[in-house]
């Protein structure tokens, strides 16, 4: 999966757990948190789908809270460097 389908889905599960239009997201840069577009309980369900995404396990541990900033800091922290 190419980094732009990656960044595609993220976006997509984002809008369609929040229910917003494409508008509301339509920079990778936007905070998801502060624009209300996921809550702290969506963040587990997320990971979830990240590793759907990998096809692989995320070690919970070692995220760091900053990660779930917006669909750049997710795509850094979570597939840069990973094979797709």
């Amino acid at each position: 999966m190419s980094e732009t389908e990656i960044r595609e889905r993220l976006r997509g599960w984002i809008l369609e757990r929040s229910g917003a239009t494409g508008e509301r997201l339509a920079s990778d840069d936007l905070p998801i948190l502060e624009e209300g577009l996921l809550s702290s309980l969506d963040i587990v369900e997320f990971i979830l789908f990240i590793e759907s995404l990998r096809g692989e396990e995320v070690d919970i541990e070692a995220i760091e809270p900053e990660v779930f900033t917006n669909v750049n800091t997710l795509y850094k922290a979570f597939f840069a460097g990973v094979a797709h």
